[in-house]
Parts: structure tokens; C-alpha cells; sequence
């Protein structure tokens, strides 16, 4: 009996360090990344320009062909650094959520702004991701809240694989293929 509880514990750890050596081998493959990231600060409004690499890996890509809507949720904060840049304190705060669909009636793609109720319809891949890699936001701020010379901007596009179906949801955690997340950073000079 001893032999048996020793031999699972081993092929338990062995299982764990290959799953741990797959995520880190395949870390490298960036499907969603961030290009180009610009802000201003006029007339107490922060507007941000962002400039996103996006493709799907082929899981993805399957998945939303077969009718799976795939949904991002992205975030922008803007902080104001405090006390020798020890650390931050948040002025503004605004976050969206993003879905992709495919509908095979009409053969097209839907892009989906859930906090505006925002669509817009393409008839290709390549123009819903054309969309979806210029995002513009504007935050408003308050007048005398935040000193103009060092204003920090960080940026989260995050995967929601909890929207995923269940049985998908595994793969998903467990896939590098499923790494569709992305985060920015613009510190003040």
C-alpha cells in the first residue's frame, strides 16, 4: 500500500511540473499585446489612445466559429504617484467590457460594447479585430486633484475565461492558448 500512496504522490508532482513547464514554455506567444499607448490631459479630461496587437490563437478561433462568444474586459486607471514614488493614488477609474461573435446566418462578426450597448457588424475577422485594436477613452478629472507633471496611466485588457462554457473552462486555465490578456503602464517623466 505504501508503494501505491508513493508512486501517485510522484506521478502527482511529475503531472504538476509539466503542466508548470508547458505554461513556460509556451509564455512566449503573444496573442494580444499593446503596440502604442498615448495620453494627453486638456481642459481636466484625460484622453487615451491605445494601439493593440490582436489575433486568436486557432482554440480561440474554433471556438468562436462554433458559435462561443469571447468577452474582454478592459480597464484604464489613472494615478498620481505620492511620497518619492512609493506609491500610487488613484484619480480616475473606467472600465468596458468587450464581446466577440460570430453569426453564421448572416456569415459576420459582432463587436459588442456592453457598458454603451455599442455594436457594430463586420464582415471579417480582420476588420472586427481592426476595430478592437484602436480603443480611445476619455476620463474626466477633477480640477486641483492631481498634479499635471506626473500622471500615471495603466491599461488592462483582461480574457474573461469565466464566461467561457464549462466544459471549455479547464483547457482554457490550463492552455497558453487561452492567454488573451494584456496590461500597459505610462509613467510621467
Amino acid at each position: 500500500m505504501r508503494a501505491y500512496r508513493s508512486a501517485y504522490k510522484t506521478s502527482f508532482i511529475a503531472l504538476l511540473f509539466s503542466l508548470l513547464f508547458t505554461q513556460m514554455s509556451h509564455a512566449s506567444d503573444n496573442w494580444l499585446g499593446v503596440k502604442a499607448m498615448n495620453w494627453t490631459i486638456e481642459s481636466n479630461t484625460l484622453r487615451l489612445q491605445t494601439k493593440l496587437h490582436f489575433t486568436l490563437s486557432p482554440d480561440a478561433r474554433d471556438a468562436l466559429r462554433s458559435g462561443i462568444v469571447l468577452y474582454w474586459d478592459s480597464e484604464v486607471t489613472v494615478s498620481e504617484t505620492q511620497f518619492f514614488s512609493l506609491w500610487n493614488r488613484a484619480i480616475a477609474k473606467y472600465s468596458e467590457r468587450y464581446s466577440l461573435s460570430y453569426n453564421t446566418l448572416f456569415n459576420d462578426y459582432r463587436v459588442n460594447n456592453d457598458v454603451t450597448s455599442d455594436y457594430r457588424r463586420f464582415s471579417s475577422l480582420v476588420d472586427a479585430f481592426d476595430y478592437l485594436e484602436n480603443l480611445q477613452y476619455e476620463l474626466a478629472l477633477l480640477p486641483g486633484s492631481y498634479n499635471a507633471k506626473c500622471v500615471v496611466v495603466d491599461f488592462n485588457m483582461h480574457f474573461d475565461k469565466e464566461s467561457l462554457p464549462i466544459p471549455l473552462r479547464p483547457i482554457a486555465y490550463f492552455s497558453a492558448n487561452w492567454s488573451l490578456s494584456t496590461n500597459a503602464r505610462l509613467k510621467c517623466e
